[in-house]
């Protein structure tokens, strides 16, 4: 394995990763809903010992994934990835295109579930499939391993949005205002004004705790306007708070039959480390990896954290 080191990072991902990886991926476009098409990029391994499909976070895409699909490559993996609805190049409810908007939350699951049953599956052929999360992913991908048990063989969920954080205010106000404020086409306005993309880097208030990975993919969202959504519409937060909920109830967590590996920041201020407590505790087997004093995008850290935490991804998976 060849892990890209913080030195000279961004002329090792131009001259040995963006190069492997590109020469190994083809896109396309799936259509679960006439005229609402979901973008998707297929990378194919070697001698593949089994496929895994990323499901990403908010405002993300699976462009920001790919060191990621290098690793995962490298490891014998084939790789399937989405952009979910409202992000990327994927279909898009409302005009602002900062603003990442969503009807009913069930939409992004079934996305993921028509992707994987109608493409992935039938390509994998006797391989498993294995679902690779992060944040608001892990939300979509811990929905989806309870309404569809067997559609994956194992899932990892990576700093998970199981529970989010408005600082100092309670979910239950957020989710009232919400409610009262997003009527009709109100819904798919932005909760925070939002109105450009902004000119100027801003590391010490991400979510990344690697400094050359965090202005790579900026750099990548500045010449890309489909990497530029960055504030959640009304809908979408209402919506995301309900469920959260749903997820992390004895009801839905006892539907899990495949096993499962959460792994928590430990200086996540994002999501709720104590939500991921609650949905390990109640999966039947389910593994709790911390990582401490990380913030919450884990697979944007240095390689003294990236490393151990790709091999026990990788360990977990086999």
């Amino acid at each position: 394995m060849l892990w890209i080191k913080e030195e000279q990072y961004e002329q090792q991902m131009h001259d040995v990763v963006e190069p492997y990886v590109s020469a190994r991926m083809e896109s396309g476009y799936d259509e679960r809903v006439k005229g609402q098409k979901i973008y998707f990029e297929h990378y194919k391994a070697d001698d593949p010992k089994g496929v895994i499909v990323i499901s990403h976070g908010f405002t993300e895409s699976v462009r920001k994934f790919t060191e990621s699909v290098y690793y995962m490559l490298q490891s014998g993996y084939e790789v399937w990835g989405l952009d979910h609805r409202g992000h990327g190049r994927s279909y898009r409810h409302n005009q602002n295109p900062y603003v990442v908007h969503v009807e009913k939350f069930s939409d992004y699951v079934e996305d993921l579930h028509h992707l994987t049953q109608t493409l992935v599956i039938p390509a994998a052929g006797e391989l498993p499939v294995y679902l690779y999360c992060h944040s608001m992913g892990g939300c979509i991908g811990a929905w989806t391993i309870e309404t569809y048990p067997t559609l994956f063989d194992k899932a990892v969920l990576s700093s998970p949005m199981l529970g989010l954080s408005f600082g100092k205010i309670p979910v239950p106000v957020v989710y009232v205002a919400a409610s009262l404020k997003g009527i009709g086409e109100k819904k798919k306005e932005s909760l925070d004004p939002v109105d450009s993309f902004p000119l100027e880097p801003d590391f010490e208030n991400s979510c990344d705790s690697s400094a050359c990975r965090y202005h790579y993919y900026y750099k990548k969202r500045l010449n890309d306007p489909f990497l530029q959504t960055q504030n959640p519409s009304i809908n979408w937060g209402k919506q995301s708070v309900r469920a959260c909920g749903r997820v992390t109830s004895k009801k839905e967590t006892a539907k899990i039959r495949i096993p499962v590996l959460v792994i928590q920041a430990g200086n996540d201020t994002v999501v709720k480390n104590a939500s991921q407590d609650l949905f390990a505790s109640r999966v039947k087997g389910c593994e709790l990896y911390r990582v401490p004093d990380m913030k919450h995008e884990l697979y944007m850290t240095d390689s003294d954290v990236l490393i151990p935490y790709w091999e026990k991804i990788f360990a977990f998976l086999g």
